[in-house]
């Protein structure tokens, strides 16, 4: 018996002055227009991050935080712009045995060998012990002051507008809220916000945010202290810490984003490939490139059993480093930008076995960082899943990319009163035992899943990718950035190819690549699975990106659970 699979297609957008790919409609519209009136990709990516923050309040936001990647044209050698980690710290109060543990694990598919215990009462992510410090304001900010041309107040305009007018909740998000009711009404500040009556709203109702609007407007007057120990700090840390939470002013008084002038780099096939260091997963994707740099996919065939098979072992084996090694590398000493190191890549190569599955251990990193791993070094860890996130491309008529990912996690629930913002659960990002590389630490930044990437070639950026999914993002990317490279797809038809997630253990496939392929990856060992019937589960990533041939712009994007747009002009 033969069932029909789904397609699902998204028109490509075509332009010479510019683009936003965005994850609202309004938000990318919201982008486009900073453009037109002559800002450059830096004005549109932050503009557009707070009005996704307002358009989508539960994944991102103010609350939350992020990472991104920015290209400034010009430099032969690839390096003009830089990157920002604004990613959420745990507070200074935090430490590894602040939660009670379940005797149970979180066993979760892909990465069974690095599951989790569960928290009592889910204390690390829901209500006010789950939050964390917010990166997103210094980050947005920064980003501004050291390579934009708008002011703040112009930046943050759009997001008060929606915020204080409001408007039509999508579908998508309408529904995400109604899944979490229960959360939700927990918190009376985000009863009166997110519920009506007590209820869910509803698909299509008129969605205000008065507080979050004043916040932003003060902000926009007065800048990024007006969260890092100005008034909206003080009201949060005063919220969080009447109800029992860790979070205090201190703490926003001593964040800082970290800025880096140059991004972590790479090549692959013959181009080069800047992502975002430290504990997220742009070293994760760089490693995975430089393993498959070794292999000739295009002559094993696009979709075929090789092709798939060696991406699978080849993810995995970077997997297996990322849960090792990576935690946040000023609390636990390990030099994250190694894994990046492509000699050491062909050592982890070197062990995929063309005719079978394996399971990997950890690769031996420290050598090739020319030092000893130490004695008391600490235990593997896994890195959490992720149900928030939202990621934006910009481009602009002068060669200049941006790729910009912020989330929440999820999201606590909270709202503090008088801030009207949704509020991260960030805590949920570190181990909870612990003992590992990624357990909680007074001020740790957590090992995350955002990996804006960009590709260049003589220093003119041809591809910007990133994308929303937690744990799936950086599998996506690095299929997305291998279908446009190898096989000389478009990027709207490399991001809507079958696709397949793995990490350290079994794979998920799409069905699509048809019976044959799934027979010879069982004979291969592969213990796959197929991602849910219903097509609205969907278990992959949510890539987006910009393209660049010769000035001409082009938008790929796959929306699945979380509707994306593209805009150009």
């Amino acid at each position: 018996m033969q069932t029909s699979l789904p397609i699902m297609s998204h028109q490509e957008v075509t332009a010479t002055s510019g683009m936003v790919v965005a994850q609202h409609r309004d938000a990318a519209a919201i982008g486009v227009e900073v453009l037109r009136r002559g800002g450059n990709a830096v004005d549109a990516a932050v503009t557009t991050a707070f009005a996704s923050g307002v358009l989508l309040p539960i994944w991102n936001g103010i609350g939350g935080g992020g990472v991104m990647n920015v290209h400034l044209d010009g430099d032969v050698n690839g390096s003009a712009g830089g990157t920002i980690d604004f990613g959420m710290q745990a507070p200074g109060l935090a430490h590894a045995e602040m939660y009670e543990l379940e005797d149970e694990f979180d066993v979760q598919g892909p990465s069974r060998r690095f599951s989790w215990c569960k928290v009592k009462d889910n204390a690390n992510t829901e209500g006010y012990t789950s939050i964390a410090i917010p990166g997103t304001v210094a980050g947005l900010t920064t980003a501004l002051e050291k390579w934009g041309t708008i002011d703040l107040v112009q930046a943050v305009a759009p997001a008060v507008k929606l915020a204080r007018e409001g408007f039509s909740l999508s579908r998508t998000t309408a529904l995400a809220m109604m899944e979490r009711h229960g959360l939700l009404a927990r918190f009376p500040a985000t009863r009166e916000v997110y519920l009506k009556n007590g209820s869910p709203l509803g698909v299509g109702a008129h969605f205000v945010q008065k507080e979050h609007a004043e916040t932003l407007e003060r902000l926009g007057r007065v800048g990024a202290s007006d969260m890092y120990g100005g008034e909206t700090g003080a009201r949060i840390a005063e919220d969080v810490e009447k109800n029992g939470g860790f979070l205090r002013l201190s703490d926003f008084e001593q964040y800082k984003p970290i800025v880096s002038e140059s991004a972590l780099s790479g090549r692959y096939r013959g181009l080069n490939v800047s992502a975002v260091g430290g504990p997220c997963a742009g070293p994760t994707v760089v490693e995975i490139l430089h393993i498959i740099d070794q292999f000739n996919l295009q002559a094993m065939g696009h979709g075929s059993v090789d092709f798939l098979h060696t991406l699978i072992e080849s993810v995995k084996l970077a997997a297996v480093d990322r849960f090792s090694f990576m935690g946040d590398p000023a609390i636990y000493g390990f030099p994250i930008e190694v894994l990046a190191n492509s000699d050491y890549a062909a050592t982890r190569g070197a062990q995929i076995d063309p005719s079978k599955a394996s399971v990997f251990d950890s690769g031996d990193p420290w050598s090739f960082a020319g030092m000893e791993r130490p004695s008391e070094f600490p235990e593997r860890a896994g890195s959490s899943p992720d149900s928030g996130t939202t990621s934006l491309t910009t481009a602009d008529k002068h060669g200049n990319m941006v790729v910009l990912t912020q989330t929440n996690l999820a999201f606590s629930g909270v709202i503090n009163p008088g801030v009207g913002v949704m509020m991260n659960d960030a805590m949920g990002w570190s181990a909870p035992m612990p003992g590992t590389v990624n357990s909680i630490a007074p001020f740790a930044r957590a090992l995350n899943n955002m990996a804006p990437t960009i590709l260049h070639y003589d220093g003119r950026a041809v591809l910007a990718i990133g994308g929303s999914g937690g744990r799936k993002i950086w599998p996506a990317v690095v299929q997305g950035i291998v279908n446009r490279v190898d096989f000389g797809m478009n990027l709207q038809e490399a991001l809507e190819q079958p696709r397949i997630h793995v990490e350290s253990d079994d794979p998920v496939v799409d069905p699509r690549f048809g019976d044959d392929v799934l027979t010879g990856l069982a004979s291969r060992g592969h213990d796959y699975l197929f991602p849910p019937d219903e097509y609205v589960l969907w278990p992959f990533s949510e890539p987006n990106g910009i393209s660049s041939d010769n000035g001409v712009l082009k938008s790929g994007l796959n929306p699945q659970t979380k509707p994306t747009h593209a805009a150009g002009h």
